[in-house]
């Protein structure tokens, strides 16, 4: 089977060159904008592949809102994929999860509550979005690399019991990515924050890499 594709979504962009190092790169980046429907951008994506000719097998990495677009192509097309990371991606009950551990005791500062606004989603799209993805079942037993922020990035003042109820609570949710494959993997990176890209490259150059090297 030849070397896989790896195919990077916009907000994985900076680590093409490292990438490169080991496998062909494509970065995706959408001309409608990240925070898309899925099904649109997934339409995008395949137009993409067939204007530059890639053929598969892809190692598909997305990060954040970007992996709503990589579940969905997981999804629909398993065996295009030789495998999937996931970067602290959006979960599609994100929002009621953190806002239920948000206890009311919290001091209503302009920081949290702009956090709690946040929670709410981003409009229509999103709540479409959201719904597409909580449809996904399962991917069987596609290699799934899902790397989680050690310190999911929250407003500072609140309290530590409910940091800690809101870090339970992502890396719950991540936990759940990982689960949709029998060979799901979730890996906690310590110390980053949402921005895992910027934070700790290495940990995804790591994960694209295993998966890669499995071909």
């Amino acid at each position: 089977m030849p070397r896989p594709t790896v195919i990077l979504d916009e907000s994985c962009a900076p680590l093409r060159d490292a990438v490169a190092v080991f496998a062909p790169v494509l970065v995706f980046k959408s001309a409608r904008g990240f925070l898309s429907h899925p099904h649109l951008l997934v339409g995008e994506l395949l137009d993409a592949l067939a204007a530059t000719g890639v053929a598969p097998p892809y190692v598909f990495a997305a990060a954040s809102f970007g992996g709503f677009a990589a579940l969905e192509y997981a999804h629909r097309y398993p065996e295009m994929l030789a495998g999937l990371v996931l970067v602290d991606a959006s979960h599609p009950e994100q929002g009621p999860s953190a806002l239920a551990a948000i206890p009311d005791s919290e001091p209503p500062t302009p920081a949290v509550l702009a956090f709690k606004q946040h929670l709410l989603g981003f409009g229509p799209v999103w709540t479409e979005s959201c719904a597409a993805i909580a449809g996904i079942r399962g991917l069987g037993s596609m290699p799934l690399r899902v790397l989680a922020a050690g310190q999911p990035d929250m407003p500072a003042g609140l309290s530590a019991a409910t940091r800690d109820a809101l870090t339970c609570g992502w890396h719950a949710l991540q936990r759940r990515h990982a689960a949709l494959s029998t060979r799901g993997d979730l890996r906690i990176v310590p110390g980053a924050g949402h921005d895992i890209v910027r934070q700790a490259p290495d940990a995804i150059v790591a994960a694209i890499r295993e998966l890669v090297g499995n071909l």
